[in-house]
């Protein structure tokens, strides 16, 4: 067991129980964060963009009219 380990049991026994599972839940918290970082990490090309990502995306939108909406009218202005 390392040495973090002990001290994070000390602490979770010294306590309120209220407080042990905040405790516990920012470490598994933070745990949930390096992990999700490292798989993220490895999901990723040489240029940042995830593996597969414009194999999914491509013709996604085939079919779909791509127009914009027109603008609004502007707004009227108090005068000067």
């Amino acid at each position: 067991m390392s040495s973090i380990c002990v001290d994070l049991e000390n602490a979770l026994a010294r306590l309120d129980p209220g407080s042990a599972a905040a405790l516990e839940r920012l470490v598994r918290d933070s745990l949930a964060l390096l992990e999700s970082r490292v798989v993220h990490a490895q999901e990723l090309d040489a240029r940042g963009w995830p593996v597969g990502y414009f194999d999914r995306t491509e013709g996604s939108f085939s079919g779909q009219p791509l127009e914009a909406p027109e603008d609004p009218p502007a707004e009227s202005l108090p005068r000067w």
